[in-house]
């Protein structure tokens, strides 16, 4: 039988427990998690654990009678498994008979799994069988490989001692707990808006009453993993208001394992909240393996198919959802592969999935749409204008990503110049139809996406990831005018980044680390191998473009230490780059070499940032321009 904790590691003095639920009266003023400590295996859980374990006993109990009552009124146990074979393809065959769609691929149609929330599984034209069941494994790996490690030093400075392992927290107050969702769905949720609000907000209504909250929750994992889940991202984006972000994953971690059981739209929706946590956090890059798996459930369930076509007969709010899902986890994906160099798992020409309707989450509901979508760019923008516009600059970068970096085949220089042209068409397009910038949200903007310079900024982006391979390419010399434009669009995303980061509660992510040093290397680049960007560079201009860059960088650095090879790697860069103008200036010949093993001034340093930057695995991309810049690199001995 478990018993009271009367002293937690982490404080000095004991303090009686008056046993109140969900936390006592000491640990709800002190602000921390009320735990209990089993005698024997001195594990801390929460106070209601056992009411836990019971309520879960009960569902585990009434699924189990439920599988058995199917068991008992479905064939005999003396049939065979090739008998129970015959039956899942006389199954199968029948809903292709009754689904009969227009094309080949989609009569392949579905096929139901007969599990306890299953959804029927999409299989495509070239597949035997749904391999949903084998990625379950890979699945819970993924998620499970999140979990955030707490630096000791930011732990030490905050309570005083050790670090410790994080541990699962109740849920927040309703006061702080309206204040962390508000700071997710102001600011991830416009960009990837795979959740409901409304129905998220009924479950929040609960917890102004912690005693409905525990008979109304129960164990019911949906609502319970959302919820911490959701205030775990807003702690990252909030960390003063009190709760651990890490300890409201953990809390969230403890639901996970019965949600992803299930091939639905809840499992997606869980993985992508893992992923958009992974986003935020300063460890590492799993936002692409999450991302990559919460995609592929989407094929596998057919999502990234046209719902007409496969004549779904759900309802409004759950058609909405699933797209809104689709495209999240599509978007989320190709953004991390392109930063990561590494080639897309769905090409968009598979797709022909409808992008979700322009219109107020409000007025969508299980029952019925209410109101008309927005179709005039005359109208005014709704939140998922933004999220709709933001989905097609992001498969438009990976369509640039598939076209100009993973086709191995494409040589013939005429063949790659009309995409470049025709892409760069589209792109431009794109940029002229964007809405009006977002209004940031009370107390400035906290994601990217909600500033005003996202559109340009990810505009920039996209040119430069167009245009890159024409300057680095050694075979062919790239003209003045691309080498200008490269150059324009690198320094306006450098001030772009400065102008957003410095001074302002904005929160960092891996990718505005990629795009900054890409920009900021590709300034560089453009200044050393060409006389007309040189020519038209003032020294002043070059040396604000060089110190906002370095600047953000340095941030980036403070709070990620991963971050500070490619500061460090930039700083050295830049100043030569500034000693090179100089002679420039007065004459002097330059060589397109920024750092060359000849050289006295060779930073020791140099070879443990290159590793480094290795490391972090998003140096794919910049490391031509980085071989362009450092001659005979590493540095001899």
């Amino acid at each position: 039988m478990p018993e009271v904790i009367k002293s937690r590691p982490a404080r000095g003095a004991a303090q009686r427990c008056d046993e109140q639920i969900p936390s006592c009266s000491n640990c709800r003023r002190s602000g921390l998690g009320c735990f209990v400590e089993d005698p024997i295996t001195k594990r801390h859980q929460p106070r209601n654990y056992l009411e836990t374990l019971e309520q879960r006993v009960i569902l585990l109990e009434a699924q189990l009678k439920k599988a058995q009552s199917s068991v008992t009124n479905g064939p005999s146990p003396s049939a065979s498994s090739q008998a129970a074979s015959t039956s899942d393809q006389a199954s199968t065959t029948a809903i292709d008979e009754r689904f009969e769609l227009d094309d080949l691929s989609s009569m392949i149609g579905t096929l139901s799994l007969n599990a306890a929330g299953a959804e029927p599984s999409y299989l495509g034209a070239s597949s035997a069988f749904a391999f949903a069941r084998f990625m379950k494994p890979s699945i819970r790996q993924a998620v499970a490989s999140l979990p955030p490690e707490i630096s000791s030093t930011s732990r030490s400075q905050s309570h005083g001692h050790a670090s410790y392992p994080p541990e699962p927290c109740p849920l927040p107050d309703y006061q702080t707990a309206v204040k962390l969702s508000n700071a997710y769905f102001q600011n991830i949720h416009p960009q990837y808006p795979f959740l409901h609000e409304p129905t998220f907000r009924l479950w929040e209504t609960v917890l102004e009453d912690p005693f409905e909250a525990m008979s109304s929750l129960g164990y019911d994992p949906v609502p319970l993993y959302f919820l911490n889940m959701v205030y775990a991202i807003g702690a990252l984006l909030k960390p003063g208001l009190g709760y651990s972000a890490e300890q409201l994953y953990v809390s969230a971690m403890l639901y996970i394992d019965e949600i992803i059981c299930n091939d639905n739209l809840e499992c997606i929706q869980a993985i992508l909240c893992s992923a958009a946590y992974s986003l935020r956090s300063a460890k590492g890059t799993s936002h692409w393996k999450l991302g990559g798996q919460a995609l592929r459930q989407c094929v596998n369930l057919g999502y990234h198919r046209n719902q007409k076509r496969l004549r779904s007969t759900l309802n409004p709010l759950q058609r909405e959802l699933q797209k809104r899902a689709f495209w999240s986890a599509y978007v989320m994906e190709c953004s991390a592969a392109v930063m990561l160099g590494r080639p897309l798992s769905l090409h968009y020409q598979e797709i022909d999935a409808e992008f979700p309707l322009d219109i107020k989450e409000s007025q969508i509901s299980s029952t019925g749409i209410y109101g008309a979508p927005r179709s005039l760019t005359s109208e005014p923008s709704t939140m998922m204008t933004h999220a709709i516009h933001g989905f097609r600059i992001r498969a438009l970068i990976g369509r640039i990503q598939t076209t100009l970096y993973s086709d191995s085949t494409l040589r013939d220089a005429t063949i790659r110049q009309a995409l470049i042209e025709h892409l760069s068409d589209e792109l431009e397009e794109w940029y002229a139809a964007r809405p009006p910038p977002m209004t940031p949200p009370d107390g400035g903007a906290l994601s990217f996406f909600v500033s005003a310079d996202w559109y340009e900024a990810n505009y920039n982006y996209a040119v430069l990831q167009l245009f890159r391979p024409q300057i680095t390419d050694t075979k062919t010399s790239a003209s003045d005018g691309i080498f200008l434009k490269c150059l324009n669009t690198s320094k306006q995303t450098c001030h772009i980044f400065r102008r957003q980061y410095f001074g302002k509660p904005m929160a960092y992510t891996w990718s505005a680390l990629h795009e900054l040093f890409l920009a900021g290397l590709t300034y560089l680049y453009c200044l050393w191998m060409s006389p007309a960007a040189r020519q038209v560079s003032r020294h002043d201009e070059v040396s604000n473009t060089c110190t906002d860059c370095t600047m953000v960088l340095a941030i980036l650095a403070e709070r990620w230490p991963e971050a500070a090879p490619f500061r460090n790697i930039f700083e050295v860069l830049a100043s030569r780059t500034m000693t090179m103008m100089t002679d420039s200036h007065q004459g002097k010949e330059v060589m397109p070499i920024a750092i060359g093993s000849e050289q006295e001034t060779y930073p020791e340093g140099l070879s443990q940032w290159m590793a480094g930057m290795s490391d972090t695995g998003i140096t794919t991309g910049v490391d031509w321009l980085l071989s362009e810049l450092i001659d005979e690199f590493p540095a001899p001995e």
